[in-house]
């Protein structure tokens, strides 16, 4: 029997074979917005207009307790001085472009571009509010703990927590949070022994150093508008890439959601981004711009802890 040489090649059937467009489409993927969610909003106060918030701080410069050692004889009186804490709404950062009539007419229908562009330019904007949030590490001088040049430890996490609970600052029921870097919390805080092993945890009420705590425990919070991962000794755990990683250092953080402020004079559907298009004649083209209008302060500086760790160290 003979054997055939010369089959048709797809080559060679290139006229007849399809091309299909899926309705998927891969899009930017970003970091929760778990420190706006968190973080104090002064957006209502500031939604009228304004530039510049002001917080009355008395805490800093409290009153005295005195003793009257002889009755009767003249008080004194105290005038602690108040503290003007103040927020600037200043920032105003906007994403752009335009497409010709051209691409208009001729982009797949299946496709809501417009949509799909717009969402990206709102998120990436909301993505710059929480980076803003995220650098005001750099603020906290009361507060720091761990080294650059070393991997975060339970030592560091105590140590943390006590200098929040030395100033009567609430711990519990999402008052404070821990914020940790992707890498630092995977490679390092999740390897931590005592976190994940059940011998040095304890069963039950009061058994453990950590009975209250344990990454992953309760029920997580993991959306696009927050993320918590679990528990240490009780405090939520969140994980930003937006936490700061320079000069080869993570700087993770403590807070108390009084800290930390921010206000939106935007008020748009992804993160506080508003969005605008205009068909505009001399381009001949639809052009749209994302924008977003917004202040970040830090209110209560005591009520912050900078933890900081080595972003190149790792814990097996």
């Amino acid at each position: 029997m003979a054997v055939t040489t010369d089959a048709f090649t797809n080559t060679d059937l290139a006229a007849f074979i399809k091309e299909v467009w899926t309705p998927l489409v891969n899009e930017k993927l970003f970091a929760a917005r778990s420190l706006a969610n968190f973080c104090t909003d002064l957006s209502p106060y500031m939604s009228s207009g304004g530039d510049i918030a002001h917080i009355p701080d008395v805490y800093a410069n409290a009153l005295t307790v005195s003793t009257q050692s002889t009755q009767g004889a003249e008080i004194t009186t105290a005038s602690p001085a108040q503290v003007d804490t103040t927020l600037t709404v200043g920032t105003h950062k906007y994403v752009a472009y335009l497409i010709g009539k051209l691409g208009m007419r001729q982009v797949a229908t299946q496709y809501d571009y417009g949509q799909i562009y717009a969402r990206q330019a709102g998120r990436l904007l909301g993505d710059a509010l929480e980076a803003a949030l995220a650098a005001l590490w750099s603020s906290l001088s009361t507060n720091s703990v761990g080294a650059t040049s070393a991997v975060v430890s339970d030592l560091n996490v105590r140590q943390a927590i006590s200098k929040l609970d030395a100033l009567f600052y609430p711990l519990y029921g999402g008052e404070t949070r821990f914020f940790f870097h992707p890498t630092a919390f995977w490679t390092q805080v999740v390897a931590i022994q005592k976190y994940y092993d059940q011998s040095m945890r304890g069963i039950g009420t009061g058994q453990g150093a950590s009975w209250t705590g344990g990454i992953g425990a309760g029920s997580p919070t993991l959306s696009e508008s927050d993320q918590v991962m679990g528990k240490l000794y009780g405090i939520d755990v969140s994980v930003s890439a937006n936490v700061v990683s320079a000069l080869q250092t993570y700087r993770n953080l403590l807070l108390h959601k009084s800290c930390f402020g921010f206000a939106l004079q935007t008020q748009g559907p992804y993160g506080g981004a508003e969005i605008a298009a205009d068909y505009l004649v001399q381009n001949i083209g639809m052009l749209t711009v994302a924008d977003i209008i917004y202040g970040t302060g830090v209110l209560r500086e005591p009520a912050g802890v900078a933890i900081n760790t080595s972003n190149t160290g790792t814990t097996a």
